[in-house]
């Protein structure tokens, strides 16, 4: 007998002449128990659609499903699914969950970008790379490219005085911070498989370095254990989490301390200090100089930065 075939459902969906994004928004639409249709009754199959599809989770809990990958979905969470990429969200038992879905345009976004960029773009080398694998993620992970997400629905919703010219420089940055993310998982996927798993954490400090930061917390947008989390960073970064942290804070206090007539007190603050005397311990024992001596002669130091960034980027 055969294989049953798995059922697939294909969602077309169609834009307007000249637009690069559609988006179907709304909480009277989108609050549903997700996994069954209108009848109430489970659809097991995956669908995908012709277009790339960006979904934003206001509430609710349940499963993504991505291909052969589930992850859990919660308020907060994002999935970036290439066209043709079999996906479906599955709600928790009896629950409703409330998504927002937007349509990128991506083909035309690009070649908005090579006619607009000074550099001859290949079109279909970053499209590939952009198609390449879904991306499903927490905002707090990726900041940057969240608040792109969340700042072009809002757009899409209100449609104020000139929102296509903004929607189209957001669209732009936001395909920009998307290669950015592939291309970081990629560097490091190369370098070593297990560096992938870190790349959340790393996102993490780059947006909070300036708040108080856990062992805990960089093992839980890692989705794994502080004991192993400890263990992957040390072999990836050869270096401790706190130390990485450290690091990131001390470079920042430095371009500050280049830049600007802040006071040691607000520059230590600024990058997650709560004492002078610890951020300039700490400054001293990364940089090789106090934060004093690096302000006062910034030209005899300047060369050090490099040096540094190397060092504390050591294993990406």
């Amino acid at each position: 007998m055969a294989k049953k075939k798995t059922k697939m459902q294909f969602r077309y969906y169609t834009m307007a002449p000249g637009s690069q994004v559609l988006a179907l928004l709304g909480e009277d639409e989108w609050r549903r128990e997700y996994g069954k249709d209108e009848q109430g009754r489970y659809i097991p199959e995956l669908h995908f659609h012709n277009y790339m599809e960006v979904g934003i989770c206001h509430d609710g809990r349940g499963k993504t499903i991505l291909r052969n990958e589930e992850y859990e979905f919660k308020e907060g969470s994002i999935a970036i699914v290439p066209p043709n990429f079999p996906h479906n969200n599955v709600s928790e038992y009896g629950t409703t969950g409330f998504w927002e879905w937007m349509f990128f345009d991506m083909e035309n976004i690009l070649l908005d970008m090579k006619e607009m960029s000074h550099n001859n773009l290949d079109v279909e080398y970053l499209k590939n790379t952009i198609y390449d694998a879904p991306l499903f993620f927490r905002q707090e992970e990726y900041p940057q490219i969240a608040n792109l997400i969340l700042e072009i629905r809002d757009e899409c919703e209100r449609k104020v005085y000139m929102y296509h010219e903004k929607l189209r420089g957001l669209l732009q940055a936001f395909t920009v911070e998307l290669l950015r993310i592939r291309n970081i998982r990629d560097e490091m996927s190369r370098k070593n498989p297990r560096n992938i798993q870190i790349v959340p954490a790393i996102e993490y400090v780059k947006a909070h370095y300036a708040e108080e930061i856990r062992i805990q917390d960089l093992a839980d947008v890692c989705n794994i254990s502080t004991s192993h989390f400890r263990k992957i960073f040390q072999e990836c970064m050869h270096m401790p989490p706190n130390d990485y942290v450290n690091a990131i804070r001390v470079y920042e206090a430095a371009r500050i301390l280049l830049k600007t007539h802040l006071s040691m007190e607000e520059t230590a603050y600024r990058v997650g200090y709560e004492s002078v005397s610890t951020f300039t311990r700490n400054f001293k024992k990364i940089m090789g100089m106090t934060p004093y001596q690096w302000k006062k002669s910034p030209d005899n130091y300047a060369g050090q930065m490099l040096n540094f960034k190397i060092s504390a980027l050591k294993g990406w």
